[in-house]
């Protein structure tokens, strides 16, 4: 019963949300973008995955900015020494999986060019941020019904590294269609 409840609870509070929240699209690619915003799970090797794409994005002259999900109970030192990436923890999340987190709803509203989502997991809260973000292009590494994403790079399995290969790859490649 509790399970139905809760379900019914975070549909109701996406449909509300998602009917206020109209968010202009449009197609980039990495020589058009000028702001990228990347969300994610910590883990050491996606921060360095993600680290290295900064770098490749900042020789473009794209500002980026980050969103980390912990889900410990102490902020990992690597996040909070990073002065791009912002985090939010498990204990910023209400009991229908909502974040409470002042740093996720100042990411979400923000009106990147380009969002990636590198999250492989089905934590409900890493799908509520791409849903309700303001970017205009929304690039993800999962497949679902009914996901958020504009464009879908490769499955879950996929390592870091090759997701980002992937996306080198087809946001230098594509161009946009006039």
């Amino acid at each position: 019963m509790l399970k139905a409840f809760k379900k019914w609870k975070i549909k109701r509070y996406l449909r509300k949300s998602l009917k206020t929240r109209k968010r202009s699209k449009g197609f980039f690619n990495f020589n058009t973008a000028e702001t990228v915003g990347i969300i994610f799970v910590y883990d050491h090797l996606v921060l360095q995955a993600v680290e290295s794409l900064k770098v490749f994005l900042t020789a473009k002259n794209i500002q980026c900015k980050g969103l980390a999900y912990y889900s410990g109970k102490k902020v990992p030192s690597e996040l909070v020494d990073n002065p791009y990436i912002r985090y939010f923890g498990k204990h910023e999340v209400n009991w229908y999986n909502k974040s409470l987190s002042a740093e996720a709803n100042l990411f979400i509203n923000q009106n990147f060019d380009i969002l990636i989502d590198f999250s492989t997991s089905n934590i409900p809260v890493m799908q509520y941020l791409p849903l309700l973000s303001m970017a205009k292009m929304k690039v993800g590494r999962q497949s679902y019904p009914n996901n958020p994403y504009d464009f879908v790079l490769s499955d879950g399995s996929a390592t870091p590294d090759i997701f980002i290969e992937e996306l080198k790859h087809y946001l230098l490649t594509i161009d946009m269609i006039n």
